[in-house]
């Protein structure tokens, strides 16, 4: 049986930014990418990435991700940002953010901001900005 929660949903494109990053790297600015993980059946999935910014330390990704935000359903998100060393994705994290897709949409014009921590510590190591707008 479906229930009502999970017919209630519309998609949103999420557009992300990152600003006063951490610079990872020594003789150049750090080379950011973010990657997006969704939180469901007891582990982290990956559900998409940006592009990668060479020497920025205060990225406008241009690539959105997009997702089907369920109203009555938390969904845990958690956005990595990452000095990237090639083109897959791999490299140093810079820090990361953990919120829910409900508070992206609950904040004052869909745009929630908040600081990126280094894991396993309380270090700030920059803010990062996501944008959400609803797919027409």
């Amino acid at each position: 049986m479906v229930s009502l929660a999970d017919t209630m949903s519309m998609q949103v494109d999420l557009f992300i930014s990152g600003r006063k990053l951490k610079d990872l790297d020594t003789f150049s600015k750090s080379d950011p990418l973010c990657k997006l993980f969704q939180w469901g059946n007891g582990n982290w999935v990956q559900v998409g990435m940006t592009e990668i910014k060479k020497n920025n330390l205060n990225p406008d990704f241009a690539q959105k991700i997009t997702l089907n935000y369920f109203f009555e359903k938390v969904q845990k998100l958690k956005f990595v940002m990452i000095d990237a060393d090639d083109n897959s994705g791999s490299g140093d994290e810079i820090g990361i953010c953990e919120t829910t897709l409900g508070n992206i949409m609950g904040a004052k014009q869909q745009t929630f901001t908040t600081d990126l921590i280094e894991p396993g510590k309380k270090d700030k190591r920059g803010q990062i900005i996501i944008r959400a707008d609803s797919v027409q």
